[in-house]
Order: C-alpha cells, then sequence, then structure tokens
C-alpha cells in the first residue's frame, strides 16, 4: 500500500532543481486539516482571490481531499506524473 508522496521538479533553462523528500500521507492530510481550520478566514478576508478561486473554496472540504489520498494509497505504488523534455525539463510526481 502507497503511503508516501514524492516529487521532483528540474529546469535547465531556470536553474532550478527542485527534490522534496518523500512525504507521509498522514503528514499531508493532518496539514491540509489545520489549512481547512482557517479556511473560514481566507474567503473572508482574502480580497485578492476572484471569485472562481473563492467559489472552488466555499465548495473544497477536508472529507474530499481526505477521500483522494485513500484512492491514492488504495492504488499502490505509482508515477503520477513522468514528464520529461529535450532541454532537460522533467517533472516526476510518484506515490511510493
Amino acid at each position: 500500500m502507497a503511503t508516501r508522496l514524492k516529487i521532483k521538479v528540474i529546469d535547465k533553462e531556470k536553474n532550478l532543481d527542485l527534490r522534496l523528500p518523500s512525504i507521509p500521507f498522514w503528514l499531508i492530510t493532518s496539514l491540509c486539516s489545520l489549512a481547512f481550520t482557517f479556511k473560514p478566514f481566507l474567503l473572508k478576508y482574502a480580497d485578492d482571490l476572484d471569485e472562481e478561486a473563492k467559489a472552488i473554496l466555499k465548495e473544497l472540504d477536508y472529507k474530499s481531499i481526505k477521500e483522494v489520498f485513500d484512492v491514492l494509497k488504495s492504488n499502490g505504488q505509482f508515477d503520477m506524473v513522468d514528464i520529461s523534455s529535450g532541454d532537460g525539463t522533467e517533472v516526476k510526481i510518484s506515490i511510493l
């Protein structure tokens, strides 16, 4: 069963080499839970958000996020995104 998310982004043109260590799903869901605590304040005081973003945030809830991670976990290990280009740009998001 997959339990971690790993992200790698390399862009030779912009001299970017981002490699995040594998992050456990429990940590991601815990941080999401904390973020949803502040959701009402964000919707009330973030004037720079457009109406579409506000509508999406209003509909989004912790239960939906948790469900996404439960489905990802149940599918085992796989590469969710694996893109490489000829100029050395690489993006890889793996479920481990």
